[in-house]
């Protein structure tokens, strides 16, 4: 049993230094593991992550597609697609902010959309984005290990062992769902304060217009 519990903490153990790392993605879709030390506004400065003590790179912003990192949020760039004067031009638009399973969309449901969302989210509120981003990645990764856990009490044919991972995969899952309803609940709230502040409400109005069989009457919301 003793054995069976150890290997299980290295596993997890091993599962966090794989990931423990960022990813850079660059346009000519090679990805280097590394680690950011500061996304500025031009450039990007990043140590490599199997010689951290070495020499430190950097490289433009427009070279980099997204950036993944070691908590699992990821900051999407794509220059060309997304636009500094963005909020203004989705408060014209009258496009909206919403949040759907985990993740926040502006206007369409789309990857576009995503893109637009994340861009925003990132540049407005900052900390807070990436503090909800952090709490969801934490709280999944919390559930996981506790169903898995809890779920391996079944295959320990004694009681106490079996007790023992019932106990600590519930505390994942007590732990766990907690904070990712934070998180969710934190992105929920970016979305409406970005609606309140910068999407464009439309009132109801009633229009009177010539239609195919005579006159007609338009409610427009």
């Amino acid at each position: 049993m003793r054995r069976i519990f150890f290997i299980f903490i290295l596993a997890v153990c091993s599962v966090f230094t794989a990931v423990a790392q960022d990813k850079i993605y660059f346009v000519d879709s090679s990805v280097v593991d590394a680690v950011v030390d500061e996304v500025g506004d031009e450039l990007i400065y990043y140590r490599l992550y199997g010689n951290q003590h070495g020499p430190v790179y950097s490289t433009t912003r427009y070279n980099v597609t997204k950036i993944v990192y070691d908590n699992g949020y990821e900051q999407m760039f794509g220059a060309p697609l997304l636009s500094p004067v963005l909020p203004e031009m989705a408060a014209v638009d009258g496009h909206a902010m919403r949040y759907y399973k985990g993740k926040l969309y502006l206007g369409s449901q789309s990857y576009y959309g995503e893109m637009q969302a994340d861009y925003i989210a990132f540049n407005l509120y900052g900390d807070e984005y990436f503090k909800a981003n952090r709490r969801r990645t934490t709280g999944i990764t919390l559930i996981s290990l506790g169903a898995a856990v809890f779920a391996s009490a079944f295959c320990v044919p004694e009681i106490e062992g079996a007790v023992l991972l019932m106990s600590v995969g519930a505390c994942g899952l007590g732990s766990g769902i907690p904070i990712l309803c934070s998180g969710n609940k934190m992105l929920k709230s970016i979305a409406a304060d970005y609606n309140a502040s910068h999407a464009v409400r439309r009132q109801p109005s009633l229009t009177l217009g010539a239609c195919n069989n005579g006159i007609g009457l338009a409610l427009n919301f």
